[in-house]
Order: structure tokens, then C-alpha cells, then sequence
């Protein structure tokens, strides 16, 4: 298991602590060149207007505003690099947590999740902390440094800017934190009209056909209309929020830079201050504000980040249901799976299995059959390591009897609705294995009792299949997909109804190639069809989570 730290903001921040202390350590810097280049502007300015002094009396100083402007705009530079650096290293390193996480969880665990919420969140979700680790925190470290630092510097030229300074300075944050509570509220809401409509509009795509077929496809773009409309006017309820805290924050800190001027204009009048000092105070009041203003601006940044983090979080407290693979795998292959007593369930529901034991064993073809419900598939899912088990125990054993680590099973999985992606059939091919050669795959399709249709095509196994196999039939599509699943020469392949909905034809050839790959291997077949029951060496009947005798099958189907 991955940092379980990474689901929260301060875990998060620790992820790039390096770069992100770099920018801060930056912009340490580069608040003091700010206040040397504001001095030595200050004192130019004094010497050549009140002091008669001739220009060339100032080529040091020049030459020092010049150093300090050029350094700090280099530093300025590196600072934000390092920002961005440390904000794409916590996006990075926490997107590969999720995934990895994700993966773990299993299918079965992310069942109760909606597809289209989970795509939200690992894209636009994620996305969002990026700004709060390259921006807000560099500009909230600037807020607290570059202010206390004029104002050490304010307090030992002038008492009264040092008031003034001191006084309204702290009226922005405060006010921030008031505006906060309410924009933090509006933000929450926005980002959960976001999952919302990502979700809808994920279903909607997903159902069109059927929408269309009953003539709802119109009712449903006008919900995700209507969605997207709710979720453009809380955006700009939360833009509107965030200009008017920006006037106010920019109306407190005029008139507290106002007020510094009349001051000293009172002051200078009555000759109780330097030019010198009221010019550098006054040069330096703007850059009081300025980060304050600056963190102002990217506040919404932390907004967007906490409410992205709370369903982030959510993903990552789902409980974990599958291990790493080990780095080495046996020598020996599996011959033989046991299950003892075996109960398990969905959630905190009722045990779906009721102390179920099986053996299922090489060069021998299992069929599991039963009525729907019966737990089929519960069972199919233990095996595969995508369910814990609630109580007994499922082991592997070697041709010596010795013991397997689940974990370390290679298997080969056909589901009953197998997906392919867009590309050619090599590409579906190397799914499994990205690195296989044509003769690899050419081996694999012989298996599966594909070669020969491959080889009839035009572009062969660069035949273009279309989006989800579209281009081929279905019995082509579960014969490209066991010879993609024996490309890794599993030891162990898992099929659900392999023949369902193919034609007596197809379903033959299929049934023959699982029969025949049942050699050297164990094959397991969830089916209730007699193409595959006639070709089973062992059938376990299930009813409401139980074996029943094998006579009783045909009552079950």
C-alpha cells in the first residue's frame, strides 16, 4: 500500500516538500532584494532632488538597483519554476497513488461508484490541486514574510506608517476568512454539480442507443443542459464572490496607502520627516499589499483543492481488496485450486456463498452452472482476487503439493462481454502483452482457433477492429480475446458463458478450444449451455450459494 498520507492536503503539500521549499525559499530572497532596490531607488531619488548631487555621484547606487532588480527578477523566475515543479510532482505523484489504489480496490469494489464521478475527480479533480501547491502556498509564505519584513523595516524609519501599516494590514486576512466560510459553501456546491454532470453525461453517452429506441434522448440532453446550466451560474456566483473580495481587499489597501501619503504630506510640510523616509515608506507601502492582494486572488485555488480533496479522499478510504503480484513467481505451475468452506458477500450485506468447497484441477474442463443468483459469478470473482473471503480458504497447490500464493497465480480471464479497444488486432492482441512478437501472436490466435481468420484478412493482423470490435462478429471477438488471454500462457483460464448469444456454429468452435486448452492448465467455465456442459470433465451445480448434486443441474439451469 501506497502513503495512505496522499489523500489529504498536508500529505499532499509533503509529496514535493523539496521544490515547494525551494519557491519559498525564493521568495524569502526576493523580498529582501525588493526592500534593498526600494532603498536604493529612495535614495537616488533624494540625492539628486534635495542633496544637488551630480548623476554620475550615483553610478553605485545605480548599479546596486540594478543587481537587486535583475537578481530578484532571475530569482523571481526560479521561484516560480519551483512552484510549478512542486505543484506537477503532487499532481503526478497522486495521480499514481490513485490509480494504484483504484486498481487494488478491484471492480467489485468500485461497483457502487458512479463512472462518470470517478473520471471527474482523477481528471478535473486532481487537476485542481495543482494551482493550490504552485501558487497558494508560495503566495501564503509571501503573505507572511515580504509584510513582516516592511514592516521591520517601516518600524525603524517611521512610528506612525509603522501604526498605520500595522493596523489596517491584518483587515484583509480577517476579512477573507469571513468571506471564506460563505465561498467555501458555494464552491463545495459547484464542484458537486461538476461530479454530477460528469456522471450524467457519462450515462447519457454510455444509454443512447437505448434512449433513442424509446424515444428519451431528447428528455435527457435537456437534463444535462439544465445541469450544466446550474453548474455555469454557481461558477459565477463563485466568481462574483471572488471579484468583490478582490475591490474590498483593493479599497482597504488604498486607503490605508492614502492614508500613509497625507500623513507624511502633513508631516513634510511641517518638516518633522525626511523626504528620503516618507519616499522609501511610500515606495514600500504598495509592496505591504501587494502579496496580500496576491493571496487574495489565488484563495479560490484552496477553495477548489479542499472540495476536490474531500472526494478524492473518499476514493482513497475505499478498502483495498487486491495485493501487489510477488516479485517472483514460482517455478513450479499450478495444478490444483482448493476451496474450503468458503463464505463471502457484497458490502455489509448476507453471505452470497455458504460454506462452498470445490477442487478444480488440471487438464480437467470445470463448468460452474446454476440459476441467476445462485452465486456464479461470486464464486468466478474469489478465484480472481477481486473479493475477499469472509471465512475459509482458497489454496493452490503445485504437481508436489506444495503450496501457490494466491497472489502468484498467472490467469487468463474472458468475461462475457469482453471489451476491445479501437485499433488493429495486433494492438488488442498486446493488451496482455505489450512486448509480444508476431510469432507470439501467432501462437496465441493458433490457440484460440483465430489464426486462420486473421491470416484470410486483407491487413492481417493489422486488420482494424474497430471501437468495441465493432468490424468483427461476436464469436470473432471472444476468439481474439482468449487468444489475447493466452498470450500471457496463463495457468489458470476463468470463462463467463463463453458461448452465450453466439450462433451453433460459432459456439462449437469455442466450446472445442476451451476443451482443448484445458491441457496443462486448469479451466474453469461459468455456462448453462450443453456445447460447453457436454465438453465439462467436472460440473459444480450451485443453488443459493450451495453445491447441489450434479443430477440437479438441469433444475438449476
Amino acid at each position: 500500500m501506497q502513503d495512505r498520507g496522499t489523500h489529504t492536503l498536508p500529505g499532499l503539500i509533503r509529496l514535493s516538500a523539496i521544490p515547494l521549499g525551494v519557491a519559498i525559499g525564493l521568495g524569502g530572497v526576493c523580498a529582501a532584494l525588493l526592500v534593498v532596490q526600494m532603498g536604493c531607488l529612495a535614495r537616488i531619488v533624494d540625492d539628486l532632488a534635495f542633496r544637488s548631487h551630480p548623476f554620475s555621484a550615483e553610478h553605485a547606487l545605480i548599479s546596486s538597483l540594478l543587481a537587486a532588480t535583475l537578481a530578484r527578477c532571475l530569482l523571481q523566475w526560479c521561484a516560480d519554476m519551483a512552484g510549478e515543479r512542486a505543484g506537477i510532482l503532487a499532481v503526478s505523484s497522486l495521480r499514481q497513488h490513485l490509480f494504484r489504489h483504484l486498481f487494488r480496490v478491484g471492480p467489485v469494489g468500485l461497483a457502487g461508484e458512479e463512472t462518470g464521478a470517478i473520471a471527474t475527480a482523477l481528471t478535473d479533480g486532481i487537476d485542481t490541486l495543482h494551482p493550490y501547491i504552485a501558487q497558494y502556498l508560495p503566495r501564503a509564505a509571501a503573505m507572511v514574510v515580504l509584510p513582516l519584513l516592511i514592516l521591520g523595516v517601516v518600524a525603524g524609519l517611521d512610528g506612525w506608517s509603522f501604526l498605520i501599516l500595522a493596523c489596517t494590514g491584518p483587515l484583509i486576512p480577517v476579512f477573507m476568512a469571513l468571506v471564506g466560510f460563505r465561498a467555501q459553501a458555494m464552491m463545495d456546491r459547484q464542484w458537486t454539480q461538476l461530479l454530477l454532470l460528469g456522471s450524467s453525461f457519462l450515462d447519457s453517452l454510455q444509454g443512447l442507443t437505448t434512449l433513442r429506441l424509446f424515444g428519451r434522448a431528447r428528455e435527457r440532453v435537456s437534463l444535462v443542459i439544465q445541469m450544466a446550466e446550474g453548474h455555469r451560474q454557481s461558477t459565477m456566483q463563485v466568481m462574483r464572490v471572488a471579484f468583490l473580495t478582490s475591490a474590498v481587499l483593493e479599497f482597504f489597501s488604498s486607503l490605508a496607502i492614502a492614508l500613509v501619503a497625507i500623513v507624511f504630506g502633513a508631516r513634510l510640510l511641517t518638516g518633522h520627516v525626511t523626504f528620503y523616509t516618507a519616499f522609501f515608506v511610500l515606495l514600500l507601502a504598495p509592496e505591504y499589499f501587494a502579496p496580500l492582494r496576491a493571496f487574495s486572488a489565488s484563495y479560490h485555488a484552496r477553495q477548489n483543492a479542499v472540495s476536490a480533496m474531500t472526494r478524492l479522499s473518499a476514493l482513497m478510504a475505499l478498502p483495498e481488496l487486491q495485493g501487489d503480484a510477488p516479485s517472483s513467481l514460482p517455478s513450479a505451475p499450478l495444478a490444483t485450486i482448493i476451496c474450503r468452506d468458503l463464505r463471502t458477500g457484497y458490502g455489509d450485506g448476507p453471505d452470497v456463498l455458504l460454506s462452498l468447497s470445490a477442487t478444480f484441477g488440471s487438464d480437467v474442463l470445470s463448468v460452474i452452472t446454476g440459476a441467476s443468483g445462485s452465486g456464479k459469478s461470486t464464486l468466478i470473482r474469489l478465484l480472481l482476487g477481486m473479493m475477499p473471503v469472509r471465512s475459509g480458504k482458497i489454496s493452490g497447490l503445485d504437481e508436489a503439493g506444495h503450496p501457490i500464493p494466491q497472489k502468484a497465480w498467472k490467469i487468463g480471464w474472458v468475461p462475457q462481454a469482453p471489451t476491445l479497444l479501437d485499433g488493429t488486432i495486433a494492438d488488442t492482441l498486446r493488451l496482455a502483452a505489450p512486448d509480444a512478437d508476431i510469432e507470439h501472436l501467432r501462437k496465441a490466435a493458433s490457440l484460440a482457433g483465430v489464426l486462420t481468420f486473421i491470416e484470410n484478412l486483407p491487413d492481417g493482423f493489422d486488420t482494424k477492429v474497430g471501437e468495441h470490435g465493432a468490424a468483427l462478429s461476436g464469436g470473432e471477438i471472444r476468439r481474439l480475446v482468449l487468444a489475447r488471454a493466452l498470450l500471457t500462457d496463463p495457468q489458470v483460464l476463468v470463462f463467463d458463458e463463453p458461448t452465450a448469444d453466439l450462433d451453433p456454429e460459432n459456439a462449437a468452435r469455442v466450446a472445442a478450444s476451451i476443451q482443448r486448452l484445458a491441457q496443462g492448465r486448469i479451466v474453469i467455465a461459468i455456462s448453462h449451455r450443453p456445447d460447453v456442459l457436454s465438453r465439462a470433465g467436472q460440473v459444480l451445480c450451485l443453488r443459493d450459494g450451495r453445491l447441489v448434486p450434479e443430477m440437479d443441474k438441469g433444475i438449476a439451469a
